[in-house]
């Protein structure tokens, strides 16, 4: 899946996203045998320069102008939907789902831009086939194709969030029988569930945490987001629990999980770590990973999955 692609086999591959506090942004080299991070951190945004700038300077200082750029959508520049897929033929799908979520967007369909993968055939929802439906506005699209344009690089394609962090899940996870992904941002999280190189259930939540550094996890709410989660799962999608359960996010570190969030869970939750997946630059801060995975995530998209 992908809101804008272009063919390319180049070997590096900058991922980028932009948000309204600055630009996450990763050099990575992701077809070896153990993807290379060479370069990682996120670029804060001044008054005096605008977000293409700011990128345009770090291509040139990092000397990668040119390279491919696969750019990740921020959380507010679209909505994913979970729908009934139409039978149609698979080069019919994105027109028939245009029509299908025509009701479920507040803005004219004819100025969006509609794309959508199914959920595979023998793993979703009782009988019926469903598919997710991501859906943004023609303008943002626009906008950040000419952001990347402007910024000296070769943009390959636009994705989401969901399913970036489902290339960094095939990475750096063990998916043979199911993990899952927590990321917490301020003011919210997500939980993506991913088998295999499928995923599986994508979901968004509020939360009060803002990722202070000395704040503690809201036990109570973090444990009920993510029991309702995986209770969907199990019962709505009649699907066996992930086997372990990674936290991730800014701050988000060992000391917050507490005795109560962890016995509260069916599955084992621990920290996400990046290094069995990932052959890391040793100047890289954890920090700066923290803040970008996404980015991250874009990085390491193949062709293998660029049909999501």
């Amino acid at each position: 899946m992908s809101l804008f692609r272009a063919s390319s086999k180049q070997r590096e591959v900058v991922g980028v996203q932009f948000s309204a506090d600055g630009i996450a942004f990763a050099h990575v080299f992701p077809n070896g045998p153990v993807p290379q991070v060479r370069h990682c951190e996120f670029i804060p945004l001044s008054d005096q320069a605008s977000p293409e700038e700011a990128l345009q300077a770090r291509v040139d200082r990092l000397g990668l102008r040119g390279r491919t750029c696969n750019l990740v959508l921020g959380r507010e520049d679209y909505t994913l939907l979970l729908v009934e897929a139409p039978a149609v033929p698979a080069n019919e799908l994105r027109q028939a789902l245009s029509w299908k979520v025509r009701d479920l967007i507040d803005f004219p369909v004819a100025e969006a831009v509609v794309d959508a993968f199914l959920l595979p055939e023998d793993k979703s929802r009782g009988s019926k086939r469903m598919a997710y439906v991501a859906v943004a506005r023609r303008a943002t699209i626009t906008r950040l194709v000419n952001q990347a344009n402007e910024s000296d690089l070769k943009l390959a394609s636009i994705d989401i969030p969901e399913l970036a962090l489902r290339n960094l899940v095939v990475n750096c996870c063990e998916t043979d029988r199911g993990a899952a992904l927590v990321k917490l941002v301020p003011g919210g999280g997500s939980l993506q569930i991913v088998r295999g190189d499928d995923l599986f259930l994508a979901r968004q939540f509020a939360l009060p945490y803002e990722g202070g550094l000395l704040e503690d996890l809201p036990a109570d709410a973090l444990v009920l987001e993510l029991q309702r989660s995986l209770d969907y799962f199990e019962r709505q999608m009649r699907q066996p629990p992930p086997a372990q359960v990674y936290l991730a996010g800014e701050n988000v570190s060992a000391d917050k999980l507490t005795d109560e969030i962890q016995s509260a869970l069916p599955a084992d939750l621990t920290l996400l770590s990046l290094a069995p997946g990932l052959d890391i630059d040793a100047q890289i801060p954890a920090h700066s990973l923290s803040l970008c995975l996404d980015a991250l995530g874009a990085g390491l998209r193949t062709e293998k999955r660029e049909e999501g």
